[in-house]
């Protein structure tokens, strides 16, 4: 069988996927740890490791206008966002919690909006995420700076 050859959009658009992957990730890590190693199910509530978690949309589907919005996609375990088909209750309970109401209702009015993304946006959209990551490194590393300090005193 023949390899595919993805168009440009297509590899891009999975390049930028990487990326905002691992952000979200690392964001909820961060947030729910202060590390960038382990953080938490946002449905099931277990630990899991960083490289473990996956990147879980609360609204199903892979529509261009939801993809990438950091408010929609949430670190969840394999279990819960692939063999659970993404713990869909759970995880409106959860946004419930963190967002209300309001912000739910956005997102399925987004989610319904056809969005077209070329590779300009793709290419300012990673560079965004890259440097928002590199703004979690930083953070980490100085909580971890503080953290020795404290630690010498």
């Amino acid at each position: 069988m023949a390899k595919r050859n993805d168009s440009p959009l297509i590899k891009a658009k999975k390049d930028l996927w990487k990326i905002f992957s691992m952000f979200i990730r690392m964001r909820d890590c961060f947030a729910a740890t202060g590390t960038l190693d382990n953080g938490f199910c946002c449905t099931c509530g277990r630990p899991k490791t960083y490289k473990t978690l996956q990147a879980g949309h609360f609204i199903p589907g892979r529509e261009d206008s939801i993809l990438f919005e950091p408010t929609c996609v949430h670190a969840q375990c394999y279990r819960c966002n692939v063999k659970r088909s993404g713990e869909w209750v759970k995880y409106y309970r959860f946004m419930e919690r963190k967002y209300g109401l309001a912000r739910i209702d956005y997102l399925m009015r987004l989610s319904e909006q056809k969005r077209e993304i070329d590779i300009k946006w793709i290419t300012s959209t990673a560079l965004y995420y890259l440097h928002k990551i590199d703004e979690l490194r930083e953070a980490y590393a100085r909580g971890q700076q503080g953290a020795k300090a404290t630690a010498k005193a």
